[in-house]
C-alpha cells in the first residue's frame, strides 16, 4: 500500500519497512584507499585495523521495531561491534543449525540510525537464530528512544514517519 510522503510530497508505491546499513560507522568514515588497506568485509562480518593498529570486529544483525500489526514492523539491518573472542565464536556458530541455542552475545551498535540520535555505541544483545536469518539485535538501554520503541512498539503512523525520515 502506498502513501504520500509528508517530507517530499511525492507518492511512494509502498512503505519502506527496512533499511540496511552498508558499513559500520568507523569503517564508513575511512577514505576509500584506507578501506582497501585496513578493512576486510563480507555481507555479514567486518574486521579492520583502527588508527592505533588494533583490530576491531563487527557482525551483522537485524534490529526489529515491532508495530501494532505484523505488517507494520520496521527493521534496521545493523552492524554490531563485538569482542575478538565473540567474533570468532559467532563465525563458528553462524552456519550451525543449532547455533540459535547458544547464549546471546553482547556488543555495541556500530551505526547511527536516523532519526534516532546517539545510537553508535549503544549496548546490545545479539541472538543467533535460524541459519538463513540474521541474528536478532536487542537494545539493552531501556531509556534510549530506540530501546523504548523496540520494547513498546510503533503504531502505523510512527512506522510511516520513520520510513519517511529514512527515505530522505
Amino acid at each position: 500500500m502506498g502513501f504520500t510522503c509528508s517530507v517530499c510530497g511525492e507518492y511512494h508505491d509502498e512503505t519502506l519497512r527496512d533499511i540496511r546499513a552498508g558499513l559500520p560507522e568507523p569503517v564508513f568514515a575511512l577514505a576509500e584507499h584506507e578501506r582497501e588497506e585496513r578493512v576486510e568485509v563480507s555481507d555479514d562480518w567486518c574486521r579492520f585495523l583502527d588508527a592505533s593498529g588494533e583490530s576491531r570486529f563487527y557482525t551483522r544483525g537485524l534490529l526489529h521495531l515491532p508495530g501494532d500489526r505484523t505488517d507494520e514492523e520496521f527493521r534496521f539491518g545493523v552492524w554490531i561491534e563485538v569482542s575478538a573472542a565473540d567474533f570468532y565464536r559467532l563465525g563458528e556458530l553462524w552456519h550451525d543449525v543449532r547455533g540459535h541455542e547458544s547464549a546471546p552475545f553482547f556488543g555495541r551498535l556500530a551505526n547511527e540510525l536516523s532519526p534516532y540520535r546517539g545510537t553508535v555505541g549503544l549496548p546490545v544483545a545479539l541472538q543467533l537464530r535460524e541459519v538463513s536469518v540474521l541474528p536478532a539485535v536487542v537494545v539493552l538501554d531501556p531509556d534510549h528512544p530506540l530501546g523504548r520503541d523496540q520494547r513498546a512498539g510503533l503504531g502505523a503512523a510512527a512506522v510511516r514517519r520513520l520510513a519517511e525520515t529514512v527515505l530522505h
